[in-house]
């Protein structure tokens, strides 16, 4: 079946250090996504994300606290104690963010897409952990850290996961993060890797 998948993308590996260990079952996803691609015919490298991404990283809280608070202004103010608990403790933590914090943020903000852009010049897709680990298992209570997601939320960069194995019945994934705008290459390499993955297995 044609596809415009069928294209061997240029991919950067990303491992995002700055957002703290992954378990091993994480790296081992990510080796045979790498592998599988390498195998398929994909170019492959891994790079180290430029510093001012890193601090858009750091940053990325203070713009969600700030604008969770301007968007549930009314709710925190008349309906305290009826917000959800886990959200009223978030809200109640940030009470004393300013707009000079926020602006600040936004400046780091834009810095790292300018960049982002320019790291996009040599490569279609990035590739990089979905998650630390596999999912918490306990009644799927929470969704886990979303620390290798954060990132690419505030670049606004399309991301696609793709399942690799299965560690103790439950998923690990990898992500594949294209330009800003080019969902379709996002999901022509997801499809790429899919592909690969099937093949090498």
């Amino acid at each position: 079946m044609a596809s415009p998948a069928a294209k061997a993308p240029r991919i950067g590996v990303v491992r995002q250090e700055f957002a703290e260990a992954v378990e091993p079952a994480a790296e081992e996803g990510l080796q045979a996504a790498i592998k599988a691609a390498e195998k398929a015919g994909a170019s492959v490298k891994t790079i180290d994300l430029p510093e001012s991404l890193q601090e858009a990283w750091r940053i990325h809280p203070i713009i969600q606290d700030f604008e969770a608070h301007r968007a549930l202004a009314w709710e925190f103010s008349e309906h305290h104690d009826e917000i959800a608990p886990m959200l009223r403790a978030s809200l109640d933590d940030t009470v004393g963010l300013t707009p000079k914090q926020y602006d600040d943020a936004r400046r780091i903000a834009r810095r790292g897409r300018r960049e982002l852009g320019e790291l996009f010049e040599g490569f279609d897709v990035l590739l990089t952990y979905s998650a630390p680990g596999t999912a918490p298992a306990k009644e799927l209570a929470s969704t886990g850290s979303p620390r290798y997601n954060r990132l690419w939320t505030l670049m606004g960069n399309p991301c696609v996961n793709v399942p690799v194995l299965k560690v103790g019945g439950l998923p690990i994934g990898v992500q594949v993060i294209a330009r800003f705008g080019n969902d379709p290459g996002a999901l022509a390499a997801a499809w790429f890797l899919e592909d690969a993955l099937a093949k090498s297995g």
